[in-house]
């Protein structure tokens, strides 16, 4: 499993709390149940963490599937007034709710990538960001997918969401999501062959971490390639 899982495990247990008024709340169970998930998958107990998240999805669909109302997953009071904005621009109904289900989507997928089963990840990866639309994480997360895929092209579509969704993400995770997305967004472009443009948004990242290692690292390889050729493999995988 990636490094980044820890990372990612600290992002979803900090944004759980992030509850606003106008947000319905998921039932104990629900909660309880993602909490146990996230613990055995932090414990690489992949198929015990699984199980606990398709119970959680199962919860879930069976408390919003009926309703006529579109359920947005906000993990705070910016990701709730964009989606009620949206909502009203769009002249549809909606309500917003807490992370849980959302996250259990989100981690089922991210759970499935252990497997190496990356369509049905980028399945449960889609439908977090159904829920979540501008959910910087959840998108980053689909970035990575495509990276995987070496489809770099939309690989940069959705890191470059990610960054852009980032204003909306919880104060105390912003930086994190934001530094990822932006280095998500450099090393496509690396790999698509633009060193300036990647060789920047690392230097964005600097600007915002100066202690940033991943964006460091990118940064010496980029340097590397222009002075000996691309015969050595990018960090990515341990830094976004």
């Amino acid at each position: 499993m990636r490094t980044i899982v820890g990372i990612l495990l600290l992002c979803l247990t900090g944004c759980a709390t992030h509850q606003t008024a106008g947000q319905h709340q998921p039932s104990t169970t629900t909660e309880l149940t993602l909490e146990r998930g996230v613990a055995n998958l932090s414990a690489r107990k992949t198929k015990a963490a699984i199980k606990d998240f398709d119970q959680v999805i199962a919860l879930c669909e069976s408390q919003y599937r009926s309703s006529e109302q579109r359920t947005y997953a906000s993990r705070g009071l910016n990701e709730t007034i964009y989606y009620m904005a949206k909502a009203a621009a769009d002249e549809e109904p909606a309500i917003a709710v807490g992370p849980t289900c959302s996250d259990a989507l989100y981690l089922r997928g991210y759970a499935s990538l252990d497997f190496g089963q990356i369509e049905l990840a980028q399945d449960y990866i889609q439908r977090a960001i159904d829920m979540a639309p501008v959910n910087s994480m959840y998108l980053s997360e689909m970035g990575h997918i495509y990276q995987s895929k070496r489809d770099w092209d939309n690989a940069l579509v959705m890191f470059t969401q990610a960054e852009a969704a980032a204003t909306y993400s919880p104060d105390d995770v912003k930086v994190l999501e934001l530094t990822r997305a932006k280095r998500g967004v450099g090393y496509s472009l690396i790999e698509l062959g633009n060193l300036d443009e990647a060789e920047a948004k690392f230097r964005e990242c600097l600007e915002i971490n100066a202690d940033d290692q991943g964006a460091i690292t990118e940064l010496k390889y980029i340097e590397h390639i222009r002075t000996n050729g691309s015969d050595t493999g990018s960090q990515e995988d341990d830094f976004i």
